[in-house]
């Protein structure tokens, strides 16, 4: 009985002690927050008392110039909003970093490019920034915040920096020459031009050159030649030395030649021919190597003036052939020697087919149907030359008559 009472007597104490414990346990808690450093930024809310288990947001908002890092105390994490359940007091600290901007641009904004551009970055750290130059142009050197001529910099951020990346254009030398020297002029002569354009250069020739063609740096017959300067260029203007031919025939009118004039490069050989107009034949040349002979060739050593000089034939007495035509080919022959002339008329009875055929019967002059065909011919060579009547299905028969005068 007395076990059991002491019993009864421990279950009482330790329910009156529960009672005493519940009855002392706090209802609400306190929050508490604070920023490292302080004018790194706010925090809301920064301090107040909850109920036990309610949930509270508490949001750090860095300043101008800072970032939010990351919670400690009673909290953790990097995001700048925290849920807390109030389940005991709150001490919260916010950190936050300094941080400074950096603006870099090009200057002339067509000189080239700078990498990174812009950014924010933590105090202390080191950036790098690398200038790329355009075509034709080249890094020049650092302005604003910083120096140096690398197109590699590296920088501290313990400051906001405005940095330029300053470029210039290139420039290079062009040089022209003339060859051979007093053929001719160039211009402009030399100079130096920015990278990137063309130039325009023209090549003049001297009285009695022309120009041929370009070299050095270059190659191209065009003139002006449009020159693009993308590094030093040598051109070189050549020019090849000329000669005037002249060519006439004595007497007037004797006689045609082909070319009558032109001018040739040095050392070009020009054949020259000479054609007899009726009733001359040639005779010789003045102003070549071999005077005797038609055609001639001439040498461009120097300015030519040459002549071909033809005589005049006298005509010989009237010759006249009778004949029939019984409706094959008919060939009436004239005997002449090479250089004569031979004038005529062939006269038929209907409209014939008629042509003059040399002494191999190859086509001199074809007249086509005619009843009368007036011919002029100089023979080639010496030989029997012909006036043909050519044979035709549906001919009709009758007699033609030939005459003609040899002029020697």
């Amino acid at each position: 009985m007395r076990r059991l009472k002491e019993l009864f007597l421990v279950v009482a104490l330790v329910a009156l002690l529960a009672l005493s414990l519940t009855a002392c346990a706090p209802s609400e808690y306190k929050l508490s927050a604070s920023s490292n450093p302080d004018a790194g930024g706010t925090i809301s809310p920064a301090s107040g008392k909850y109920q036990k288990e309610v949930g509270v947001d508490v949001t750090a908002t860095p300043a101008s110039g800072y970032r939010f890092d990351h919670w400690e105390g009673g909290a953790s994490g990097t995001a700048p909003t925290v849920h807390l359940v109030m389940d005991s007091n709150k001490n919260l600290i916010a950190y936050f970093t300094k941080t400074y901007v950096l603006s870099a641009s090009s200057m002339p904004t067509s000189g080239g490019s700078v990498s990174p551009t812009s950014g924010t970055y933590d105090e202390a750290d080191n950036v790098t920034i690398i200038a790329t130059p355009a075509q034709y142009y080249k890094f020049n050197g650092w302005a604003g915040d910083a120096s140096g001529s690398s197109d590699h910099l590296t920088i501290t951020m313990d400051s906001n920096k405005t940095i330029v990346a300053s470029f210039v254009k290139l420039t290079y030398s062009v040089q022209t020459q003339v060859d051979p020297s007093g053929g001719g002029t160039v211009d402009p002569s030399s100079g130096t031009f920015e990278a990137g354009t063309h130039i325009n250069i023209t090549a003049t020739p001297a009285s009695g050159y022309r120009f041929d063609h370009w070299g050095g740096s270059t190659t191209s017959t065009t003139n002006p030649l449009s020159l693009l300067v993308n590094g030093d260029k040598t051109v070189t203007a050549y020019f090849t030395k000329t000669y005037t031919l002249t060519v006439s025939g004595s007497p007037n009118g004797s006689c045609t030649v082909d070319p009558s004039s032109g001018v040739y490069d040095a050392g070009t050989v020009v054949t020259i021919t000479a054609t007899a107009l009726f009733p001359y034949v040639f005779d010789y040349w003045s102003g070549t190597n071999n005077d005797a002979i038609n055609p001639i060739t001439v040498t461009m050593s120097g300015d030519k003036s040459v002549t071909a000089y033809f005589r005049q034939l006298s005509p010989g007495s009237l010759q006249t052939i009778n004949g029939r035509y019984s409706g094959f080919e008919a060939r009436i022959p004239i005997a002449v020697s090479a250089g004569q002339w031979v004038q005529g008329t062939a006269v038929g009875y209907f409209s014939w087919h008629w042509r003059i055929l040399d002494p191999q019967f190859a086509v001199v002059t074809d007249f086509g149907k005619t009843v009368q065909a007036a011919f002029t011919f100089q023979a080639q060579t010496t030989g029997t030359y012909y006036a043909d009547i050519a044979y035709e299905d549906t001919i009709q028969l009758g007699n033609y008559q030939v005459t003609y005068t040899i002029y020697s």
